[in-house]
């Protein structure tokens, strides 16, 4: 090869190397812009989460609140129905209990 050729050589090398260098740093500028980019997506979605947790959390709440009410009520219901079991139950005993007594006294 003469001089001349390899001259050429490295002059085509050369302008393809600086090419690839361009293209290189543009791709990198591209991916540092994409990158900032999705860090910024990434926490808006983070905020957006938690600021949705929180709002379940709230309605969790309200409904743990609203189920411990319901039970608060029917155990209020349940008692007043037992009792009201109890009572009557004690005043048929208590009638029947007289019953037998009049019967053994009449014996």
């Amino acid at each position: 090869m003469d001089q001349e050729s390899l001259a050429q050589i490295q002059q085509i090398v050369g302008a393809a190397t600086e090419a690839l260098r361009t293209d290189i740093a543009g791709v990198k500028r591209h991916t540092d812009v994409v990158t900032e980019a999705l860090r910024a997506d990434i926490a808006d979605a983070k905020r957006h989460t938690g600021v949705l947790t929180e709002g379940l959390r709230y309605e969790l709440q309200l409904v743990a609140e609203g189920f411990q009410m319901h039970l608060d009520r029917r155990h209020a219901d349940d008692r007043e129905h037992l009792d009201n079991q109890f009572r009557e139950t004690r005043a048929l005993i208590q009638l029947s209990y007289g019953q037998l007594q009049e019967r053994v006294e009449r014996l």
